[in-house]
C-alpha cells in the first residue's frame, strides 16, 4: 500500500523531509500510537539497504505532518537525490518477516527521458 509519493524540494534535499499527508499517512503508522510523536521508521530501498529514519508527527494547523528528522540527509547524499525527484513510501505485509516499509526513489532525469521518447513516438 502506498502511503506517500512525494516530489522533493529545495528543503527536502537539504535539511528533513516533511509529508503532510494526513490521514492516509496517520492510518497507515497508526500502530506508532502512544510513541508522544517520536517515531524510528525503518525502511528498506530498492537495493535492499535498510534506513532508520527518525521521525516526529507534528499536530499542525491544516492537520498532522510526519516530519524526517534523522536518517533522511545520509539517505539522499547516498541516492544522489535532487529537486524534482519522486519518493514513494510503501507498506508492505511479508508473511515471514511481518510489515515492512520500503523507499522507492524515482529521478527526474528518468521522467524526462520518458516523457521524450514518449512524444517522438506521439503517445503523450
Amino acid at each position: 500500500m502506498e502511503i506517500f509519493a512525494t516530489v522533493l524540494t529545495i528543503t527536502d534535499i537539504e535539511r528533513r523531509l516533511s509529508v503532510s499527508n494526513g490521514c492516509l499517512l496517520l492510518q497507515a503508522l497508526s500502530h506508532f500510537n502512544g510513541c508522544h510523536g517520536r517515531i524510528v521508521l525503518n525502511v528498506k530501498d530498492d537495493e535492499g539497504t535498510f534506513w532508520n529514519f527518525r521521525c516526529l508527527i507534528r499536530t499542525e494547523r491544516y492537520g498532522p505532518k510526519l516530519v524526517i528528522v534523522s536518517g533522511w540527509i545520509d539517505f539522499v547524499g547516498t541516492k544522489d537525490l535532487r529537486q524534482g525527484d519522486i519518493v514513494v513510501l510503501y507498506r508492505e505485509e511479508d508473511v515471514i518477516a511481518g510489515m515492512e516499509y520500503k523507499i522507492e526513489v524515482k529521478k527526474k532525469n528518468s521522467f524526462s527521458s520518458l516523457n521524450r521518447i514518449k512524444g517522438s513516438l506521439g503517445l503523450n
